[in-house]
């Protein structure tokens, strides 16, 4: 019996071990992948990564010398139409003047189960799709063919590119979940890559390495009487740098509210060239300190050259400031100037590509164009101005000094009483301190010629205010009858104008009846939305049938109405990364409620206070009733633009008790 139990514990040992070490060979499915029907680990998973696996490695070519080769082969399997999506691959391909990566031995094959017999569907080359992305990016794109619930897709790829300096991003998490991936990295002791790990998953990362060769092949051609031709062969030796990856069981990345830039947290391996050293050369450096990445940007022709241009706007500005002193005014003025005359082109860029005098020309160019505009007319107006480097907020944020880690620009003024301004002339709504959110969002530093630079928190330190007041009735049917008006300042009327400024009454009110899930609004007015520094009004009036609930001689409703928070938005019981709001906010409502003749109020939701620790927020709500009114003072503020993950239970049990009271009930009872 005995010897039968260790038979048993050896054979599940065995088999254990076969499945953990199950080999993924393109073309060869299993009926068991094909079978499955549920991810164990995930049974809300749409779709499953069943294997990944990617090499990326140097390989030498006499004629341009190193070129990194990634390998990518996976294979997923869709459990359901929601999962289609996973079925689409885009490759995106770098290209910088004649250089440019590109893709070969693509293959793809669907796998799917027909009465039981395993169908399979060759990717075609109809299916690839070949366009240019923008300036500097082609894309390959193809969709898998023949999908079904439950198919499993795989293809492989080979990418060629000549830019040995660079490594993409290697993401080891996705949004739907990864059973195994595979990640090798191979590179040549020539290149001194420095790493670093992004997210909150451990990763399996091991170091080693191994040995590799290049092989040069000189031909000579002898002179004489007779000529011939010989052969010599040599061969140089070198260490290559292995870094590996294995993981398994890795679970969905999961979107949460206020992300931010949430490729800031997906799991992933992140390189950046610090230096090379080839043989019989001397070390070159890549942007080892801050202060050399300053001193770089400074000295470039499309950078430190443009702030020296003056004579294409001379006279426009000399007659724009004439008779002006004021570096303030003078400031304001010409960033006035620049952002009614140019158009920003959607690019974010830290270099001038075309030139500001072209743009100027052409009154369009891409961010550096316009704001390196704006920072040389005010210089040549004798106003203190430094440029501030952006990494945007749809950026990974590098921690190395880089020059690649920033793709933004934007201006910084230092008036004489010691006050700052930061202007972007690229934002048409846009105001001294008043950025866009791409630009808040993500990561800064000021720049001198000097080399000498600093991080900068360009978030706002002020909450940006929404004021709302109500005013409605209520008859004795039930029916609410009133007026809204809200204001909104600071950030948040910026926010509004850049969203709704160029909307029609008919789109707005349209809006309005889709945000608060009402049918009857009438008589919308805005106010403000032009005149920049100031807030912006919006006011209607609306009428409600189905907000009270009247039984019996009483009547049931929530006095916030359609303002309230019907649920709480942060659902997840833990968070891994940050909430970013980008900017504090407080949404201050004051209501009065006239009740119906005939009832009395016999239960309202009391006042109640709630605060958070250090600061980070807090909730009121103040009410009283008398003489035939119920009146409310609710205001719902948080303070600062980004909590950590760390506070996150408080956080959304703050939410938990907001929308708590504001979901209490007033009781009417007819006397």
């Amino acid at each position: 019996m005995k010897n039968n139990n260790k038979l048993i514990i050896c054979l599940a040992f065995i088999v254990s071990m076969t499945c953990y070490a199950q080999e993924y060979k393109f073309g060869k499915v299993s009926k068991e992948e094909l079978l499955e029907t549920v991810y164990d680990k995930d049974s809300s998973a749409n779709a499953v990564v069943l294997y990944e696996k990617k090499n990326i490695h140097f390989e030498y070519n006499k004629s341009n010398g190193f070129e990194v080769i990634t390998e990518v082969f996976k294979r997923i399997k869709l459990y359901n139409k929601e999962g289609y999506e996973n079925a689409t691959e885009e490759i995106y391909l770098y290209k910088n003047n004649s250089d440019k990566e590109r893709v070969s031995n693509l293959k793809g094959v669907t796998y799917s189960l027909t009465g039981g017999n395993v169908t399979e569907t060759k990717l075609k080359k109809d299916g690839i799709f070949e366009e240019e992305f923008s300036e500097n990016r082609d894309l390959v794109k193809f969709t898998m063919p023949s999908l079904q619930e439950g198919s499993v897709i795989e293809y492989k790829y080979k990418i060629i590119s000549p830019f040995n300096y660079y490594i993409d991003r290697i993401y080891l998490q996705y949004n739907i979940p990864i059973k195994k991936i595979s990640v090798k990295v191979e590179t040549p002791e020539y290149f001194n890559f420095k790493k670093r790990t992004v997210g909150y998953l451990p990763i399996n990362l091991k170091e080693s390495n191994s040995n590799g060769e290049i092989n040069f092949v000189s031909k000579y051609r002898s002179t004489g009487r007779t000529s011939s031709t010989s052969y010599s062969n040599s061969t140089v030796d070198y260490v290559i740098n292995v870094n590996a990856v294995g993981n398994t069981n890795v679970p969905a990345f999961k979107k949460e509210p206020f992300d931010g830039n949430s490729d800031n947290y997906i799991s992933s391996l992140v390189y950046e060239l610090q230096s090379t050293k080839f043989p019989n050369s001397t070390v070159k450096n890549y942007s080892t300190t801050w202060e050399d990445v300053a001193k770089k940007i400074y000295s470039s022709s499309k950078f430190g050259g443009e702030l020296k241009k003056v004579n294409y706007f001379k006279e426009d500005i000399d007659q724009l400031i004439s008779g002006v002193s004021d570096p303030k005014k003078k400031a304001g003025l010409i960033y006035t100037f620049v952002k009614k005359k140019m158009v920003w082109n959607k690019k974010n860029r830290v270099y001038a590509n075309g030139g500001v005098k072209k743009a100027y020309k052409e009154g369009t160019g891409n961010a550096a164009e316009i704001n390196l505009m704006l920072m040389a007319m005010l210089k040549y107006a004798k106003v203190d101005t430094n440029p501030i480097l952006v990494s945007t907020s749809d950026r990974l944020i590098s921690l190395f000094p880089t020059l690649n880690g920033f793709n933004y620009v934007i201006a910084r003024v230092k008036l004489p009483d010691g006050n700052i301004l930061y202007l972007d002339a690229t934002d048409k709504h846009g105001l001294p301190n008043i950025l866009p959110n791409r630009v808040i969002q993500g990561a800064a530093r000021i720049i001198a010629k000097n080399g000498t630079s600093q991080y900068l928190n360009l978030r706002p330190k002020k909450a940006s205010a929404n004021q709302y007041s109500m005013q409605y009735d209520i008859d004795d049917q039930g029916t609410v009858v009133g007026k809204l008006n809200m204001r909104h300042k600071d950030y948040l009327a910026h926010s509004f104008r850049v969203n709704n400024s160029e909307k029609d009454i008919e789109s707005n009110t349209k809006r309005l009846q889709k945000r608060y899930e009402i049918t009857e609004v009438n008589q919308y007015t805005q106010k403000g939305v032009k005149e920049y520094g100031k807030g912006v009004n919006e006011r209607f009036s609306f009428s409600l049938d189905n907000q009270v609930e009247a039984i019996d001689g009483e009547m049931f409703f929530t006095p916030l109405l359609f303002l309230r928070d019907k649920e709480n938005i942060f659902k997840s019981d833990e968070r891994k990364y940050p909430i970013d709001f980008a900017f504090g906010y407080s949404n201050a409502y004051v209501v009065n409620i006239k009740i119906p003749e005939g009832y009395e109020i016999v239960e309202f939701p009391k006042s109640e206070k709630i605060k958070m620790p250090e600061g980070l927020g807090e909730f009121s709500f103040i009410s009283s009733a008398g003489n035939g009114f119920l009146q409310l003072r609710i205001t719902e503020t948080i303070n600062s633009p980004l909590i950590l993950a760390e506070h996150y239970p408080v956080l959304k049990q703050f939410y938990n008790k907001l929308v708590e009271k504001e979901n209490e009930q007033v009781v009417l009872k007819k006397i």
